[in-house]
């Protein structure tokens, strides 16, 4: 039986002394599987599956629910998140959970995931480039983000990127009777600029986030598109946060 390297997004309890783990496998995907008697002090799966853990796992093949067989650690899987950089990784998971059908290979996907853990560990400051870069990564792997490369825009027109039926032009914005910043996003000439040479390079992104206007820009337009796969429900890790930054700032005053 194959080993299946791994990162745990997610657990839940099932039955009296087992969990429902969440994977995210480099070969297969997101994968669900119950590990039996794992919540028993016993269990030599005890402090394996826990989220951000890189482990090696083997799984049955059958149903959509597998049956985990073993656990052990995968060596690669070293660094760990803490303070704001932990929920920044929940968030993460949880936007794989949603977006991210189960039993899917997404390679590119799963190698964007373990880049933004490791970055998120060892360049803590540029947290916001690490999340907005792997927003990215995603869109564009369950084909949400647009191919702009063919795309021209000539003196005042702009395009302007609805969630249904991707980028469109002026005219049809104004056949459909769009409303702005719900149904469609703009996107003018300084900006298609950015998101035609736009690719997963860190030192690119890094650059774009040193220009304020650029970066606000670039943030809005994935959150435009994250909120239309999720039908603008707020996740559950993004409500913690923005408690957790109330509460901070409410203690400051």
């Amino acid at each position: 039986m194959i080993f299946h390297s791994s990162f745990v997004l997610h657990t839940y309890h099932w039955r009296e002394s087992s969990l429902i783990v969440e994977f995210f496998t480099e070969k297969e995907g997101r994968v669900s599987a119950v590990a039996k008697g794992a919540r028993r002090a016993t269990s030599n799966l005890r402090g394996l599956l826990i989220p951000f853990n890189r482990i090696l796992i083997r799984y049955s093949k059958k149903g959509e629910l597998r049956s985990l067989m073993s656990a052990e650690w995968d060596e690669r899987g070293e660094k760990k998140l803490t303070g704001e950089q932990l929920f920044t990784g929940f968030y993460i998971n949880e936007l794989i959970l949603k977006l991210v059908q189960k039993n899917d290979p997404f390679k590119v996907l799963f190698s964007a995931y373990e880049s933004t853990l490791k970055s998120l560990a060892l360049l803590p400051e540029l947290q916001e480039v690490h999340l907005r870069r792997f927003e990215f990564a995603m869109l564009k792997e369950i084909g949400v983000f647009p191919d702009f490369s063919e795309y021209i825009i000539s003196g005042k027109n702009h395009l302007y990127l609805t969630p249904e039926h991707g980028v469109v032009s002026e005219i049809d914005i104004h056949n459909r009777g769009y409303t702005i910043g719900y149904d469609y996003f703009p996107i003018g000439s300084d900006l298609l600029k950015i998101l035609k040479m736009l690719t997963f390079d860190f030192n690119q992104w890094v650059k774009i986030f040193q220009n304020k206007k650029y970066w606000m820009r670039l943030k809005s337009l994935l959150r435009f598109l994250l909120n239309g796969q999720l039908n603008s429900a707020e996740l559950k890790s993004r409500r913690i946060m923005r408690e957790i930054n109330e509460f901070s700032k409410g203690i400051k005053k």
